[in-house]
């Protein structure tokens, strides 16, 4: 199968420490594993993720070095001519588009190149199409007209593509639905952790008095300080929770200053202030996963949410909001009264009090995170390389939609 040309290139911006690169890296290990010829291409060599880089996969790059100053959009645009060169160049069997921010890139890049009918383009959908997020920003459903050319515009950032592999079966349902794709381009791999690594870091002792036994019950959770993770509603959510019982917060993550202060304003103004805290980045946030009475998630939009596949295999009880997409299939066989829809700070204080008077069952929680056991994950992309480097050996002749 393997021959001087690669099998996978797997396409991004950068190496920085981010989700979508921690996935691309993890797809590109197991595919070299599995003994496909396996590359990187990034317009940015650079990124604290760059010594993660498994042994084996070479990094292309377009040449930029040094701090990003124009931004990522226009720093992919000015790498276009060195996209498409590499693509001519290596010829990649498969190019995965690693996430949403690569799809435009790859496409244009890929024409660019003159759309080699020998490279078969492949994205992975990685979060909430563009009228989730704008819809959030607005705080209303975006007007009819606009969604039609959103979704319009959506449609043709796929239309190279010959797979679309969603991240969850929601996304996928949306890709078909919304963006007219077709539903035979769009599969679904679901996002996966490492159940094994979490129950290990959860394990690691953690000296703070607020985890003390028999003291105040606290609640969690994890994220970049930041309008899609909302953490503004959870402060309003464990406020109306204190008229029924105490309770603390802690938010890790870090986010820019005027964030942590907006945030610390709405816990002033819900006699918060003294037990709020926001420690900023956590190495091992797993521990606190495991002390947390509740984890609980208020994100406006995710593609899949990594963090409550965390928490539920570190053995917190989760109370979230079932924002687009993908929350509510891994939440509700648990029990739907704990996803809520976002803004319902109400419902989300009553989630967060139910979870705390069930007994807590961490094995059931523990058992029901290895279902997406990150092994389960990395398998189904090798197969999917693999069938389809089996099935288009002798080229894959596909056209432009």
């Amino acid at each position: 199968m393997t021959s001087k040309r690669p099998d996978l290139s797997v396409l991004g911006y950068d190496l920085r420490a981010s989700g979508v690169v921690r996935n691309a890296l993890r797809i590109a290990g197991a595919a070299h594993a599995a003994g496909l010829k396996t590359e990187l291409w990034v317009a940015r060599a650079d990124g604290s993720l760059r010594a993660e880089v498994p042994g084996g996969i070479a990094v292309r790059d377009a040449g930029w070095r040094g701090t990003a100053v124009v931004g990522r959009s226009l720093d992919l645009a000015f790498s276009l001519k060195a996209f498409a060169a590499y693509l001519n160049a290596a010829r990649p069997r498969i190019a995965l588009s690693s996430g949403n921010h690569m799809h435009t890139a790859s496409s244009l890049a890929y024409r660019l190149a003159g759309a080699p009918k020998d490279v078969s383009m492949w994205a992975r959908a990685s979060n909430a199409t563009l009228k989730t997020p704008l819809s959030a920003y607005l705080g209303r459903p975006v007007p009819r007209p606009l969604a039609g050319l959103i979704d319009f515009g959506n449609g043709l950032q796929y239309r190279d593509f010959d797979r679309v592999i969603a991240v969850s079966e929601e996304l996928a349902g949306i890709l078909r639905r919304d963006l007219n794709i077709e539903p035979k381009r769009v599969s679904v791999i679901a996002n996966g952790v490492d159940v094994a690594a979490v129950a290990r870091q959860a394990a690691a002792r953690l000296d703070d008095p607020w985890f003390a036994k028999d003291n105040t019950p606290v609640i969690v959770s994890a994220g970049r300080l930041s309008r899609q993770k909302n953490f503004g509603d959870l402060i309003r959510a464990v406020a109306r929770v204190r008229r029924t019982q105490p309770v603390r917060l802690v938010i890790l993550g870090d986010g820019p200053a005027r964030q942590r202060r907006e945030l610390e304003g709405i816990a002033r103004s819900h006699g918060l202030a003294d037990d709020l805290r926001l420690p900023g980045f956590e190495a091992n946030p797993y521990r606190f996963m495991a002390h947390a009475s509740v984890f609980a998630l208020t994100s406006l939009w995710e593609g899949a949410s990594n963090v409550v596949l965390e928490a539920l295999a570190a053995g917190a009880p989760v109370a979230a909001y079932g924002c687009p997409t993908g929350i509510r299939e891994v939440l509700d066989p648990l029990g739907s009264e704990a996803v809520v829809n976002p803004h319902d700070v109400d419902g989300l204080a009553g989630g967060i009090l139910d979870r705390m008077a069930r007994p807590r069952d961490e094995a059931r929680l523990k058992a029901h995170a290895a279902r997406f056991d990150l092994s389960e994950t990395l398998e189904a992309y090798v197969a999917s390389f693999t069938r389809a480097l089996d099935q288009h050996a002798l080229g894959w002749n596909h056209p432009i939609a």
